[in-house]
């Protein structure tokens, strides 16, 4: 046997052996090789193919994967065919003998020239990638779901840290959203006051979800669950080595935060060395972790917040001025709850529907030993402690009717100012509205009877308070209103 005929052999072996398929197509697109792998994946067998004038998109319909036929001017093989491609390399799907449909990428190459310098024939190399292509499928179908999901949740997040998230029909609360309302077109710093339990943290999150840096992160530090000697390493990060006995690199929360916002809560009670360091950073727009020597650029609104009055943090020096000028660019301080009582039954309404949604129980009515038990507490935990006062009276009963019984306030809820004995349920529509017509009347007293005054003062249009004097019957005559 010549050596010739010794590497024909092989060849043919090889061909035969192989698990990619092989076959080389003509000038015209018909088949004048076609090995065993490629009978296995199309189902036809060389003896249908080769000699018989039967071209390739005869045998088989190919589409790419934008689902566009491949028979035409789109395939690979004429490409090369007619000189425009060197190489090509192809998903296709393509259509067996029997029906069945399969993905395999294919490699196409030139084979042989004519005096022309075109190619005379082209070699196929296709693989059967039918499994990783629904494996591919099913990620890209996984991804998608879970970007719904990211989506979805954003929107919960948007409506629950939305501008209607924040219940409130309070003249007081009024002036608070128009000053949310300017941070959200912003990126300065803010700085949100108020006692503890007043909402500071829902105000921050209002902020972030529908201000300017919405789509980066959002990383908050609070200052009173973290030990004093760690605030440093937690806040600027550090290198190894660079705090205590750091054996690895730690990245802070300025760099986490990078490209959106860090919200620190209870600023008050930062070491005065730590503020003059978050000064120092807040104007370079870099931080520079512990034991490093080069600071890192970073790009991050900051919003903090504190329990004290601003007066106290400045006269006691809690507070460093310069840091205190940087942070209240924009300065919101919430109300306590006792100075806005005309929220306490919008605020009860919404903890109730809340409720109600994670609960078997279904509650409509509110007795009027709550209302009055509610009207008479000063409230010191503010909204967290009302919340939690509507829960413990919700878990503690049954019945579409929310009972005394169960109800905890501050002071064991003992009750006070002439509260109100009767014991008869009153719907929450009758209580709402009896509390918009006493704060409309609050607000027309306020403005000495102009009703444009009152409207401003209430946050609403004239032609929204018209409205609603109309339908609860207010009239603005002086001796309604009490006015000398």
């Amino acid at each position: 046997m010549s050596q010739n005929e010794t590497a024909t052999v092989t060849l043919d072996h090889i061909l035969a052996h192989t698990n990619d398929g092989v076959f080389v197509l003509d000038r015209n697109r018909r088949f004048v090789l076609f090995n065993p792998a490629c009978e296995r994946l199309t189902g036809f067998t060389a003896a249908e193919l080769v000699g018989t004038g039967c071209t390739c998109h005869d045998a088989t319909d190919c589409e790419d994967e934008q689902g566009r036929s491949l028979a035409g001017r789109l395939c690979p093989g004429l490409g090369i065919l007619s000189g425009q491609l060197p190489s090509a390399r192809q998903r296709l799907r393509i259509t067996a003998k029997s029906g069945e449909q399969r993905w395999v990428e294919a490699l196409y190459t030139t084979l042989g020239t004519q005096n022309g310098g075109k190619p005379e024939f082209v070699l196929v190399v296709m693989r059967d990638i039918s499994e990783q292509k629904e494996r591919e499928d099913q990620w890209i179908k996984t991804i998608e779901e879970l970007r719904h999901e990211v989506e979805r949740l954003r929107e919960q997040l948007r409506e629950r840290y939305g501008f209607a998230g924040i219940v409130s029909r309070s003249p007081h609360m009024q002036a608070v959203l128009e000053r949310i309302r300017a941070a959200c077109t912003s990126s300065s710093p803010v700085l949100i006051t108020g006692e503890p339990g007043t909402g500071k943290e829902m105000v921050a999150r209002t902020i972030i979800c529908n201000g300017l840096q919405k789509d980066g992160p959002f990383v908050k530090f609070s200052l009173s669950a973290t030990p004093p000697e760690r605030v440093e390493a937690e806040l600027f990060g550090c290198v190894k080595g660079g705090f205590g006995d750091a054996g690895t690199e730690c990245e802070g929360l300025l760099q986490a935060a990078d490209g959106g916002t860090l919200f620190i809560k209870d600023i008050d009670r930062m070491p005065n060395s730590t503020q003059a360091r978050l000064l120092q950073c807040i104007q370079d727009r870099a931080v520079r972790p512990l034991g490093a020597g080069t600071p890192l650029p970073v790009n991050v609104r900051i919003l903090a917040s504190t329990s004290r009055s601003v007066e106290d943090l400045l006269t006691s020096g809690t507070l460093r001025d310069d840091l205190y000028y940087r942070l209240s660019v924009i300065t919101i301080e919430v109300p306590p709850l006792r100075s806005r009582k005309e929220d306490i039954p919008v605020l009860v309404e919404h903890f109730i529907n809340q409720l109600n949604q994670q609960s078997t129980r279904k509650v409509t009515e509110v007795s009027p030993a709550v209302w009055a038990a509610l009207d008479a507490h000063d409230w010191p935990g503010n909204v967290r402690e009302l919340q939690t006062a509507i829960e413990s009276a919700f878990a503690g009963g049954t019945g579409p009717v929310l009972e005394q019984d169960g109800l905890t306030l501050a002071g064991g809820g003992r009750r006070s100012r002439g509260q109100a004995a009767e014991t008869d349920p009153v719907a929450l529509d009758t209580i709402l509205a009896d509390t918009e017509r006493r704060a409309i009347l609050a607000a027309l007293r306020r403005a000495r009877g102009q009703r444009s005054l009152a409207a401003r003062l209430m946050g609403v249009s004239r032609s929204r308070l018209y409205r609603r004097m109309e339908a609860l019957g207010i009239a603005s005559r002086k001796d309604e209103l009490r006015l000398p």
